[in-house]
């Protein structure tokens, strides 16, 4: 047998979770016993030969895409794919299995060189593309959009000899194609440079002037739709200098805030948040800042601020900036409560409880009746001792059926304490959010407070 052979035996191991979902762990057992199947079936096909041989081996390959199937993706299953694929002289496959084996794990020097060795004995017959991306992390799909991603870049895959048509995607980024030829014997290089999608920015600044984004006029307080690369926005005031400041949109960036000169502006309205948390902090679906006290400034009008926190529930409240107001909004984050784990918790220690409970009764009913047999029986006994064989037995089950029901007992008393206790424990209230909202300097020189719930 094969050098590699003791490898694909080597043990198999899942990632364990405390407090595992049941669906999980009934996936996770499922998964383990059709990995250890394909183990069995590897290991016979590759002692048998002819029919039964690929007879085997098929059996393999199916469980082990179940285990893949079923979200259990480690280097052991991709190592066993590979190597079943290249004994069914599905070498293509193979090839790309050991590729993504390679790729995709931490290997020890020995794991390493074992799949290497095999991706480069099958390469001179094969026809390899080796597809890179700036930046690297895009799914590669070939030919069509609908069909499964073959894997992340960068990535080595060997396809049909032939033109194929590689797509790719990646979030934040637009999709790219590109073109490729591949020859059986040698290694077609791709290499894609990826654009940015646009990314929403927010330009804030006082009204009454132009404000310009590479010399297009745009208007203040709305999100733009920006393609990635360097920028300059230029405002012009009445009377005054313009301002300008230049910027940089990353590719794949996330939403951005922009604030030229309401500072100092004339007219210009400013935003102070202050909350019991650190909370991310949106102006018009914008985010504009994050932590416990954000300070913005906004044209006057219309706007409507939300404040978000891991949690917590989402404060939002609308409100309307008059020229050269100042509004303070402190924002107390209630608390979010989920009870569903409690919930869940009592309904499976309710459950177990329940069935135990029911075991036990049958338990106890099957040990009554068999002590009451034996009863009988040794009142009846021969004097002979010709049934001390038959009483043997009963013995044994008697005893069975006595440990089984003091088992059972055991498991329902513990449940149902854990039950209870369970059903006792307050799973809390939630908090509501509470906003303090002042506004000041007014136009005409007063103050307003305002108090209420919602936020």
């Amino acid at each position: 047998m094969r050098r590699a052979l003791p490898f694909f035996l080597a043990s198999f191991t899942f990632l364990s979770i405390a407090h595992v979902a049941p669906r999980a762990a009934a996936q996770e057992g499922e998964a383990r016993l059709l990995f250890e199947r394909g183990n069995q079936h590897l290991a016979a096909g590759m002692r048998a030969r002819g029919a039964r041989r690929d007879r085997e081996l098929s059996e393999a390959l199916d469980a082990y895409l179940g285990v893949l199937r079923l979200g259990a993706r480690t280097r052991n299953v991709l190592f066993n794919l590979g190597l079943t694929l290249q004994e069914l002289r599905r070498e293509a496959e193979a090839f790309n299995y050991f590729s993504q084996y390679l790729r995709e794990f931490e290997l020890s020097a020995e794991e390493r060189a074992a799949g290497q060795e095999r991706v480069d004995a099958m390469r001179p017959r094969l026809a390899v593309a080796s597809i890179t991306s700036t930046p690297p992390g895009a799914e590669v799909r070939v030919g069509r959009r609908d069909l499964p991603a073959r894997g992340t870049t960068p990535l080595e895959l060997a396809l049909p000899p032939g033109p194929h048509e590689l797509l790719f995607s990646r979030a934040g980024y637009e999709d790219a194609r590109a073109s490729v030829n591949v020859d059986v014997g040698h290694t077609a290089i791709v290499a894609v440079e990826l654009s940015g999608e646009p990314v929403a920015v927010q330009f804030i600044a006082p009204g009454g002037g132009r404000l310009l984004l590479d010399g297009a006029e745009i208007a203040a307080g709305r999100a733009v739709r920006v393609a990635p690369g360097p920028h300059l926005v230029r405002l012009e005031l009445p009377n005054e200098p313009p301002v300008e400041r230049r910027f940089e949109v990353p590719p794949g960036g996330e939403p951005m805030h922009i604030s030229l000169g309401a500072g100092s502006a004339a007219g210009a309205a400013r935003v102070v948040v202050s909350a019991n948390v650190e909370a991310q902090v949106f102006l018009d679906g914008m985010a504009v800042g994050r932590g416990d006290r954000v300070e913005l400034p906004a044209p006057p009008g219309e706007h409507v601020v939300r404040v978000e926190a891991a949690g917590r529930h989402t404060a939002t409240r609308s409100i309307t900036l008059a020229a050269d107001q100042t509004l303070a909004l402190d924002v107390t984050m209630g608390e979010e409560v989920s009870a569903g784990g409690l919930y869940a918790a009592r309904g499976v220690t309710g459950a177990l409880a329940a069935f135990s409970l029911i075991g036990a009764a049958v338990a106890t009913g099957a040990a009554v009746d068999l002590r009451g047999e034996w009863d009988r029986r040794i009142a009846a006994q021969p004097a002979d001792g010709s049934e001390a064989r038959e009483l043997e037995d009963l013995a044994d089950r008697l005893e069975v059926a006595a440990i089984a029901t003091d088992v059972l007992w055991s498991v329902t008393a513990v449940m149902g304490t854990i039950a209870i206790a369970l059903l006792i424990v307050d799973p809390g209230t939630d908090t509501p959010s509470t906003i303090e909202l002042a506004a000041q300097p007014l136009p005409f020189g007063g103050a307003l407070a305002l108090r209420g719930r919602g936020f």
